[in-house]
């Protein structure tokens, strides 16, 4: 008879799910996808005790403060929802896309920023632009009289006026935050050779967002709920 005792992994609560999880490594090859922020698993990560039970998050997700102060909305606070609010996919105020996990919210404006959305780099450097880009939260023909469009540099969309822009004022040049590519090669390819799904895509560049998510709890030590991202700008922008 086999005298050894049982080893038991140690667990842990999230108040997303209803059962216990576990610590997790996740490989990419897996193609596991986060319960949070619905994108690619990968690395440190927590997965339900449950054999029959997906449910899976990123550490980074697991950790991410109930509320924040962010200045794409500097009126209201963002509470994390852990699921949509409305009992049916969300779309993103920053990158327009649908989402049906973890969200940030402002109840009284209805208000909805996608947790990686959050958290993407204030400013990126594009391989196919000399200068870097900067975070800016609408296009910059919002507010316009004379009914200009912001088109995206990179895919040539006409985007809404609403949604956040990775902008070059200098050069007038401007792109998606997500479903355009920031740090690939942008020659069109042929259908099949190659070709990325914005979702794709928009996992990739939300993996640098998640990076920088914990470099900066690492430098601030966070030791409560609530974050402040960023300082008022420095500067406005103006367009005549």
């Amino acid at each position: 008879m086999d005298s050894r005792i049982p080893f038991n992994r140690p667990s842990v609560r999230h108040p997303s799910h209803n059962h216990p999880l576990r610590v997790f490594k996740a490989c990419r090859e897996n193609e596991i996808i986060c319960s949070g922020c619905e994108l690619e698993l990968a690395g440190q990560a927590f997965k339900c005790t449950k054999s029959d039970c997906d449910y899976f998050l990123h550490k980074s997700c697991f950790d991410l403060p109930r509320e924040i102060n962010h200045k794409s909305h500097s009126d209201h606070p963002l509470t994390l929802f852990h699921s949509s609010p409305y009992g049916q996919p969300y779309t993103c105020d920053a990158c327009g896309e649908y989402g049906s996990g973890f969200t940030y919210n402002c109840s009284k404006c209805q208000y909805d920023v996608h947790v990686g959305c959050a958290f993407i780099p204030e400013t990126v450097k594009r391989e196919d632009h000399e200068h870097q880009l900067t975070l800016i939260y609408s296009t910059p023909c919002k507010g316009r009289e004379d009914g200009a469009t912001f088109i995206c540099d990179v895919c040539k969309e006409i985007m809404s006026d609403h949604l956040w822009v990775y902008y070059c004022k200098e050069c007038d040049f401007g792109t998606h935050v997500h479903s355009c590519p920031v740090y690939e090669d942008h020659e069109p390819k042929k259908r099949g050779e190659g070709e990325t799904s914005s979702e794709a895509l928009r996992m990739q560049s939300l993996m640098v967002a998640r990076d920088e998510l914990a470099a900066m709890r690492i430098r601030n030590k966070i030791k409560n709920s609530i974050i402040q991202f960023g300082d008022e700008p420095k500067y406005k922008w103006v367009y005549n």
